[in-house]
C-alpha cells in the first residue's frame, strides 16, 4: 500500500523563535523536531513514499482569513501567516526533496480546501503518516479529517510538538480512536 508522510506547519511564523505565532518554537527546538523530521522524511523518500510539506498561509490581503476564528482571527493584526512573507516559508532547517509536494492550506486541516486529497488518490495512496505542529490543532485535525476520508492514519507522536505539553499528550491520547500512534523508529514506509 502506498504511503505519504505529511509534515504539518513547520513554517517560520509557527516554529522559528522570531515567528509571529511561535508559541511552539521552544518545544520544537528542545525536541530537535526539525532534524528528526528530516531523518524521517529521508527514510520515507528512500522507501519510495511521498512526502508532503504542508504550510498554512492566507492571501496577502487576508481576504480568505476566517476573522471569527479564535485560532486565526488575529493573524492580520499581527501580520502573520501572509502568503509570500518569510513567516509562511518552510523553516530553513527543514530539508525539502525535489519531488516533495508543497501544500498550502487556508485552515487547520491539510485536507480542507487543498488539492492534497486529490493528489493522494491520483497516486493511489491510502495510508498517511502525520507529524509536525501543533499536535492539538494541525496534526489532530488533519488526522481526524484523513480518517473520515477513509485513509489509514498513523501519527508519529514523538515527531509532534505543542506549546503545551499537557495538550500534546491529551491530543495523542484522543487520536488513538482514529489513528495508530507510533514513535519515529516504529514507522515503516514499506508495503
Amino acid at each position: 500500500m502506498n504511503t505519504a508522510l505529511i509534515v504539518i506547519d513547520l513554517i517560520n511564523d509557527i516554529v522559528h523563535p522570531d515567528g509571529k505565532l511561535a508559541r511552539a518554537a521552544e518545544a520544537v527546538r528542545e525536541s530537535g523536531l526539525i532534524a528528526r523530521c528530516n531523518r524521517l522524511s529521508a527514510r520515507a523518500r528512500a522507501a519510495g513514499a511521498t512526502v508532503a510539506m504542508v504550510r498554512v498561509a492566507f492571501a496577502p490581503d487576508y481576504s480568505d482569513l476566517p476573522r471569527h476564528s479564535p485560532l486565526f482571527g488575529r493573524a492580520a493584526e499581527l501580520g502573520a501567516l501572509r502568503d509570500g512573507d518569510w513567516g509562511t516559508r518552510l523553516h530553513d532547517g527543514l530539508l525539502v526533496g525535489p519531488r516533495d509536494w508543497i501544500v498550502t492550506k487556508p485552515r487547520v486541516s491539510a485536507l480542507f480546501d487543498t488539492d492534497l486529497e486529490a493528489r493522494l488518490h491520483a497516486a493511489a495512496i491510502r495510508r498517511v503518516t502525520i507529524c509536525g505542529v501543533s499536535t492539538e490543532t494541525g496534526v489532530q485535525t488533519t488526522a481526524r479529517d484523513a480518517h473520515d476520508r477513509d485513509f489509514e492514519v498513523t501519527v508519529v507522536g514523538d515527531l509532534c510538538a505543542s506549546a503545551d505539553p499537557q495538550r500534546h499528550r491529551a491530543a495523542l491520547e484522543m487520536l488513538t480512536t482514529v489513528a495508530t500512534i507510533a514513535d519515529a523508529e516504529q514507522v515503516d514506509f514499506g508495503a
